[in-house]
């Protein structure tokens, strides 16, 4: 009985795992390996995984699960690692598994939340803004995404505007040219002062889901620039 019951995890295991992503990419703006990895280890810990190894370039944690006896015992390996790049972090999660004597490939889905936590507890981006770079968006691949706005914006009002905290890399702000420290002045003829910081970044939000186009104005030392950014295209 015990075998068949591991033969059925097998397959179930497999099945599952060609329908799902095996690889989560993300860039952790402003930040070093070392910040990340201290925010990477809270997190991970504090949902019961243990610490396998730790170097200057790479994090591994393991959880057990599985008795071995009425369920089979599975060792999950979660292996990150860091390239360090013009001040930015990016951060390729993988999942190994091993069962028995097989190890396989594991389906890192039910990581994405841990892996939004961690990029939010660095960065500040929010949780809902926080995607997989690790996509093939080669065209007629069928797996193209939109770009997003890339703009983390300050939860404070200043005198002249809102304070641009990040741009996201690859993002429509940042093929603009768009940067952070940036003061966002004015949106579509409105001035953000006007506005509240929570307006402003439903206004973007809203004009982003329409794919409308957005000219914004940002002051930059003693300059004011303009920017189309338009979704639709």
């Amino acid at each position: 009985m015990k075998k068949l019951l591991f033969a059925m995890l097998a397959v179930m295991c497999v099945t599952t795992a060609v329908s799902a992503a095996s690889l989560y990419t993300v860039t952790i703006n402003d930040t070093n390996i070392q910040a990340v990895q201290d925010a990477a280890i809270e997190i991970m810990t504090g949902k019961n995984f243990s610490i396998e190894e730790i170097t200057p370039y790479k994090a591994v944690f393991t959880k057990g699960f599985g008795d071995g006896f009425w369920t089979v015992s599975r060792l999950c390996y979660v292996n990150l690692a860091f390239v360090e790049r013009d001040g930015n972090v990016k951060v390729m999660v993988s999942e190994t598994e091993k069962i028995g004597a097989i190890i396989r490939q594991r389906s890192i889905n039910h990581l994405v939340p841990l892996i939004q936590q961690i990029k939010s507890a660095v960065d500040g981006t929010p949780l809902s803004q926080v995607q997989n770079e690790a996509v093939d968006q080669l065209p007629g691949s069928g797996n193209e995404r939109e770009k997003a706005l890339g703009l983390v914006l300050d939860d404070q009002m200043g005198p002249n505007g809102i304070k641009i905290m990040s741009v996201d890399p690859g993002s429509l702000a940042k093929d603009s040219g768009i940067l952070a420290l940036d003061i966002l002045s004015e949106i579509n003829g409105r001035e953000t002062t006007s506005m509240t910081p929570s307006a402003v970044k439903t206004y973007l939000a809203n004009k982003m889901a329409a794919k409308s186009s957005i000219m914004i104005i940002v002051t930059r030392g003693a300059e004011k620039k303009l920017f189309t950014i338009d979704p639709g295209e």
